[in-house]
């Protein structure tokens, strides 16, 4: 990593991003960088214009094309301190028909899993409604089982919240800790208990139950997420307290979960009911 792009990780950590966010930004830029073969102090607007044409970046999804614009944007703005002007061509964005998981598939997804760890990050994941990334990242001294909490500590876009523990999720973690004895990590790598576990490792065995099951294209970490938050409006959870739980800034976020179910909503009036 060159001198620019560290300046650029440094200013995302002191404007309190997500890690994610610092690891994301710096790969494409160093991704941008190395497509161009100069630093990026040094490209015009020709140049960028030249790579965003490129069949390899015109091939990307639009989530992926705008993350490399959205980096640019930082390096520019916060670290080069000049505007620069691009044209460019953003897939226009698909709507797929929704498809989330049932409690059913929850639970068979919970007895399919044979490896307490894997089971336990299942059950938590889904009971709390967690990011992979916080997931994985929840530290034991976090855990309230008296307050029935746990402090998801820098969440997405760096933000801190507190999230509530079913009783049935707590019973859970006793049991797991009577086996692991975590004691920074709740969920620390096998290989050094020193991290916590990679996401890679947590997808790549959830998938392996998910194939199990014969749902492999239905299941990951964030359909869990999308799981949770579907059954709790299901279950009457008024919509900005579920905001609060899946730490949505914007609570247009949370709403998109009322497109999924339309049951929820004013179904309308039947208006031909009295028509003879």
């Amino acid at each position: 990593m060159n001198n620019l792009i560290q300046q650029v990780a440094l200013e995302i950590e002191y404007r309190g991003y997500a890690d994610k966010t610092r690891e994301t930004y710096c790969q494409h830029l160093q991704q941008i960088e190395h497509y161009l073969g100069q630093p990026l102090d040094q490209v015009t607007e020709q140049d960028l214009n030249r790579y965003f044409a490129s069949p390899a970046v015109r091939r990307l999804s639009r989530a992926s094309v705008l993350i490399k614009v959205n980096s640019l944007n930082f390096l520019f703005k916060y670290i080069l301190q000049k505007t620069f002007n691009i044209d460019i061509v953003v897939p226009k964005q698909r709507s797929k028909p929704p498809i989330y998981l049932t409690r059913n598939d929850i639970q068979s997804i919970i007895q399919q899993c044979t490896d307490l760890r894997i089971k336990t990050m299942v059950i938590l994941a889904y009971a709390c409604g967690l990011r992979l990334s916080e997931l994985t990242q929840v530290k034991v001294r976090n855990i309230d089982g008296q307050r029935k909490t746990i402090l998801i500590e820098r969440g997405k876009g760096g933000k801190s919240r507190y999230v509530v523990v079913p009783e049935s999720a707590l019973q859970q973690l006793r049991v797991y800790w009577r086996i692991y004895h975590p004691s920074t990590w709740l969920f620390y790598s096998l290989r050094d208990f020193t991290t916590p576990i990679g996401k890679t490792t947590f997808s790549k065995a959830l998938r392996k139950v998910a194939k199990q099951l014969g749902m492999e294209d239905r299941v990951s970490a964030h359909k869990l997420r999308h799981a949770y938050a579907t059954h709790q409006l299901e279950a009457g959870m008024p919509l900005h307290q579920l905001q609060h739980r899946l730490g949505h800034s914007d609570i247009r976020t949370t709403q998109c979960y009322l497109h999924w179910l339309p049951e929820l909503g004013h179904g309308g009036v039947d208006l031909l009911a009295d028509v003879r």
